[in-house]
C-alpha cells in the first residue's frame, strides 16, 4: 500500500511489527522516498602493497582508522565502523523564519546550510550535504574522545560507488515508533592519510579522562586493512547486534565493511586472482563465516552489486563465495566429529 505523506508512512511502520512487516511497507520506493534521508562516513587509510607471497604479507603495511562505537542509551558496545554517521537536515520552512545571522549560525552543524553569494542557503546538491556530514560527524565522534586537534584533508576523499544502497536496518529492526525516523542512503568515502595521523588519533584516544561524558564512542583504533576484512559474520559474543553479531568487533554496518573490501581491491589492481586468494587466506583463519551474502542483502543488493562496488567480475565474486562456503563447510564437519 502507498502512503501520500511522510506522516502516514510512519504510522504505519509505527503499527506494523518489527521486521518483514516494516520491510514490506518500504519496499514500495513512494513510501520510502516520503521518509528517506542520507548518511555519510569516511575510512582513513594509510600505506600500500609490498612484495611477498602471501597476500597477508603483502597487505601488512595497510592500516585503517575506525571508531569503536557505543550505544547511545546504554552505553555498551554497539559495532566498529568508520567515521561517520546520519546527515543532519533544515526544515525549509522554519529556516525562512530565520534571521540572516541565525541562518549563518547554523553552517557546520547543518549539512544542508551554506554560505552562497555572501548569503546563508539551503542546499539539496547531495555531493555538497555528502561531504559537510562526514565533515561534522568526524568533529562530534573525534571530540567524543577528547580529540579536538586534528589535520585530516577532507577535499581529497573519494566516494566509493555504491548507487541505491539502503541503511533501513533501524527504523525497519530497531525503531520503538516514538519520534522522527528515517530510511538512509549512505555515502561511503575513502581518505589516504599519513601513519602517523592514525597513530596519533588512537593514541590520543586511548585516554579514557578525555573522553566527554556520554561520549557514544569507545575509541579510535588504527586496525590492519587484511584484519578489518575479516569483522563481519562473526555471530557470538557476550554483547550482541540485534542480529546476533559481536557488538565488540563486528563491523555494526555492512556498508561500511564492503567500503574496506573496495579499498583492498583498489589497492591490488582489482586482480580477480589475487581477491580470490585473498578471501581464501582470511578464512582460512576465521572461524566464522565471511560471506558477503547477508551484507549484499541488508543493503538491498545482491553479489552483482557486490562485484560492482569491487570492479571485479560477477565470477570472481561467486569464486570468492565458494572459497568461504568451502571453509565454512570443512570447519562445521570437524566441528560434528
Amino acid at each position: 500500500m502507498s502512503y501520500s505523506s511522510a506522516q502516514e508512512v510512519l504510522n504505519a511502520l509505527k503499527n506494523a511489527p518489527k521486521g518483514q512487516a516494516r520491510q514490506q511497507i518500504l519496499a514500495d520506493s513512494k513510501n520510502r522516498d516520503l521518509i528517506k534521508s542520507s548518511g555519510a562516513n569516511v575510512t582513513l587509510f594509510c600505506g600500500n602493497v609490498t612484495s611477498g607471497k602471501k597476500l597477508a604479507e603483502q597487505m601488512k603495511n595497510i592500516y585503517i582508522g575506525l571508531i569503536a562505537r557505543l550505544n547511545f542509551k546504554t552505553s555498551q558496545p554497539d559495532g566498529i565502523g568508520a567515521l561517520g554517521g546520519l546527515s543532519e537536515r533544515t526544515d525549509g520552512a522554519a529556516f525562512n523564519t530565520l534571521s540572516e545571522a541565525e541562518k549563518r549560525a547554523l553552517i557546520a552543524y547543518k549539512d544542508d546550510v551554506i554560505l552562497q553569494n555572501g548569503q546563508a542557503v539551503l542546499t539539496t546538491d547531495i555531493n555538497i550535504i555528502r561531504k559537510n556530514n562526514v565533515m561534522r560527524e568526524t568533529r562530534e565522534e573525534l571530540n567524543n574522545l577528547g580529540i579536538y586537534d586534528y589535520d585530516i584533508p577532507f577535499n581529497k576523499m573519494q566516494l566509493v560507488k555504491m548507487p541505491d544502497i539502503k541503511d533501513d536496518n533501524f527504523i525497519i529492526n530497531r525503531w520503538n515508533g516514538e519520534g522522527m525516523a528515517w530510511a538512509i542512503t549512505p555515502y561511503c568515502h575513502l581518505l589516504e592519510v599519513p601513519e602517523n595521523l592514525l597513530d596519533c588519533l588512537a593514541e590520543n584516544s586511548a585516554d579514557i579522562n578525555r573522553h566527554e561524558h556520554n561520549s557514544e564512542a569507545a575509541g579510535f583504533i588504527k586496525m590492519p586493512l587484511f584484519e578489518a576484512l575479516k569483522h563481519y559474520g562473526n555471530h557470538g559474543g557476550e554483547i550482541r547486534l540485534e542480529d546476533g553479531r559481536n557488538a565488540q568487533s563486528d563491523y555494526r554496518y555492512p556498508h561500511e565493511w564492503l567500503a574496506a573490501w573496495s579499498l583492498a581491491s583498489n589497492l591490488l589492481g582489482h586482480d580477480d586472482n589475487k581477491l580470490i586468494a585473498l578471501k581464501q587466506e582470511l578464512q582460512a583463519q576465521t572461524p566464522w563465516h565471511i560471506t558477503f551474502k547477508p551484507a549484499a542483502e541488508k543493503m538491498g543488493k545482491d553479489l552483482n552489486f557486490v562485484a560492482e562496488v569491487l570492479n571485479v567480475k560477477p565470477e570472481t565474486i561467486s569464486a570468492m563465495e565458494n572459497v568461504a562456503d568451502n571453509y565454512a563447510l570443512l570447519s562445521k564437519a570437524q566441528n560434528l566429529r
